[in-house]
């Protein structure tokens, strides 16, 4: 009798379990700007301040993984972006310089090193806001992971095989232009793991409605929720599909539209 109440229940129903009316993914803006207009920031310091420990303690081997500025006792695996990260040196004699796009203190870099370390020379470079670049060359760099302020700077001292937002690319308002600059300098891979699509057409502009649990206090940014069929046709002028992929199997939700994370990866043409 349970099971065949399960099957009843209408999906809506459903979808209000896991849905949550103060957090997630709210509203339907005319511009990102209106978005913004009516959030908090990134670059706050209790934020920064929350990911430094988070990020120290995964550094010191005190826990296993961090993101967002929770501890987790296990690591998350993100097996296509690894599987993508060792095809890529594969091509390149066993090296890789990447450059991640807002890669925070180093998440995706400790996520993904235990896995690297046969590599013969890995370089991960992080562009990120300045007080997060500057925290992360007092705190977190070494041999193998550098930070930059800008992508011009990055390119002076490496020569990267692939550029990589994980998670990031939809909180860019101009990201049109920040594709464009990147294809200029003919990097031949890009990677952009964990971004969700809007069901219709075009853009849609929201605002993300993050729990204090996080950093410890509410925390809220705008975002992009991509037409899918625009998007591809944006990074097509100067790439071409090679594959993509389910990045997250959990399902989440903009207003009452359910979405999961996606992953695609794009060679220059």
């Amino acid at each position: 009798m349970h099971y065949l109440l399960k099957q009843l229940v209408p999906p809506i129903f459903k979808t209000l379990r896991w849905y949550s009316f103060k957090y997630g993914w709210k509203g339907n803006y005319a511009t990102y700007s209106d978005a913004q207009k009516n959030t908090t920031s990134y670059a706050a310091d209790h934020i920064l301040q929350k990911i430094i420990t988070t990020t120290t303690k995964v550094k010191n081997k005190e826990i296993v993984y961090e993101r967002d500025g929770i501890a987790y006792d296990k690591l998350l695996h993100n097996f296509p972006m690894l599987s993508t990260l060792l095809f890529i040196a594969s091509q390149n004699d066993s090296e890789l310089t990447i450059i991640d796009f807002g890669g925070s203190l180093g998440t995706t870099y400790y996520q993904n090193k235990p896995y690297l370390s046969n590599l013969k020379k890995l370089t991960w470079c992080i562009i990120e806001q300045p007080n997060y670049v500057q925290a992360g060359k007092e705190n977190f760099e070494n041999d193998e992971l550098k930070f930059y302020y800008n992508l011009e700077d990055c390119l002076k001292e490496n020569t990267p095989q692939l550029v990589m937002f994980c998670g990031v690319i939809q909180y860019i308002e101009s990201y049109k232009a920040v594709v464009e600059s990147i294809a200029s300098y003919k990097i031949p891979y890009l990677l952009i793991d964990y971004i969700a699509y809007n069901s219709g057409k075009h853009d849609r502009y929201a605002i993300q409605h993050v729990p204090p649990v996080f950093y410890g206090a509410p925390a809220s940014y705008a975002c992009i929720f991509f037409g899918k069929d625009k998007f591809y046709a944006l990074l097509q002028q100067h790439y071409k599909l090679v594959f993509d992929y389910i990045a997250d199997n959990d399902e989440y939700y903009l207003q009452l539209q359910p979405f999961k994370y996606e992953g695609v990866l794009w060679k220059l043409k």
